[in-house]
Order: structure tokens, then C-alpha cells, then sequence
């Protein structure tokens, strides 16, 4: 979790620095982050919003809080996903939950996928598809929510992600729109 989390942070610095450096998109505003966080997200989105981008430059373009919004997001899958399938390896989901704990984990590869994706996409500036893939990531959250029964392992790690995936899907509604 910790060589994830310094290697997400590195290609972040050397992504931000790159953007701020000259290589911009076209017509992408710079804006301070708690501009991005208020123009984008309301309560309670706002509050996650500013604590996943309080490390960010405090101006840059918006697609630099994009895309690490959206890699904090594609971690942040990883993790539950890993402790999804830990909790089913050890016996630790009942029986009847192994099947909505599975569907999740499905239904997360699909989300990663689409955060990569997305990533890669908004890198190189092509905001072509990136509105389908924010809702498409959105759904997947919901979906998976639906499944878990309250008071399982996994109801609020799949709440919290579902949350990032909103902010990242609000962010970005600041370049491609609603």
C-alpha cells in the first residue's frame, strides 16, 4: 500500500509539473483547487473534495485535479478490492453475501478500467469520452452498494468509493460538462 501510494504520488508530481510546465489543453482553465472543489461539488462531495486535493499545486489546470482525483479513486478500488477478496479467501463473508462480494469485485475491475482509461485520455487531452466513463464509474458504485447487506465489511468501503468517484465525476464535469 505504501510503494502504491509513494509511485501514484511521483507520477502525479512529474504529471502536474508537466501540465503547469507548458504542456497544457487547450482552452482548460487554471483554477485553484478549492475553486475546482467549490464549482464542482457541494456537501457533503465539497469536504472530500478539498481533503483528496489539498496536496495538489494551488493553482494548476483542471485536469491535473481530474486525473488525480481519479487516481486516488483507482487506489482506493485496489484497496477494497484487495480486502474483498481477502475477507471471501478467509471465510469472513457469509454465504449469502460471497455472491454480491464477487459481483463488486466485478463490478470494480470494471470502474478501474474506465479510471485508466479516463487517466490516459485526459493526459493527452482527448475529453472525447471521458463524461460516459465518470458515469459509467458512478453506476458501477452504486450497483455494487446495492448488493451488500448493511452492517457487512464492505458496505463502508464501497460507500467512501463511490463518494471519490462522484468528486471525480464532478471534476470532470468542469471540462466535459453534465
Amino acid at each position: 500500500m505504501m510503494r502504491a501510494t509513494i509511485r501514484t504520488t511521483l507520477a502525479l508530481a512529474t504529471l502536474l509539473l508537466s501540465l503547469t510546465a507548458g504542456d497544457a489543453c487547450a482552452n482548460v482553465p487554471l483554477m485553484r483547487w478549492t475553486d475546482a472543489c467549490f464549482k464542482a461539488c457541494r456537501p457533503p462531495l465539497y469536504q472530500l473534495c478539498q481533503e483528496k486535493l489539498r496536496h495538489a499545486p494551488a493553482v494548476t489546470e483542471v485536469t491535473a485535479y481530474v486525473i488525480l482525483a481519479a487516481r486516488l479513486a483507482k487506489s482506493s478500488y485496489d484497496d477494497t478490492v484487495g480486502r474483498a477478496e481477502r475477507l471471501i479467501a478467509t471465510g469472513s463473508v457469509p454465504g449469502d453475501q460471497r455472491q454480491a462480494y464477487q459481483q463488486c469485485i466485478d463490478r470494480y475491475a470494471t470502474a478501474r478500467i474506465g479510471m485508466v482509461g479516463v487517466t490516459n485520455e485526459l493526459i493527452n487531452c482527448d475529453f472525447a469520452k471521458a463524461g460516459k466513463e465518470f458515469a459509467d464509474a458512478v453506476a458501477d458504485m452504486v450497483d455494487c452498494g446495492r448488493g451488500l447487506l448493511l452492517g457487512t465489511p464492505l458496505v463502508a468501503m464501497n460507500a467512501a468509493d463511490r463518494d471519490l468517484t462522484m468528486v471525480v465525476s464532478e471534476l470532470g464535469a468542469l471540462l466535459v460538462g453534465k
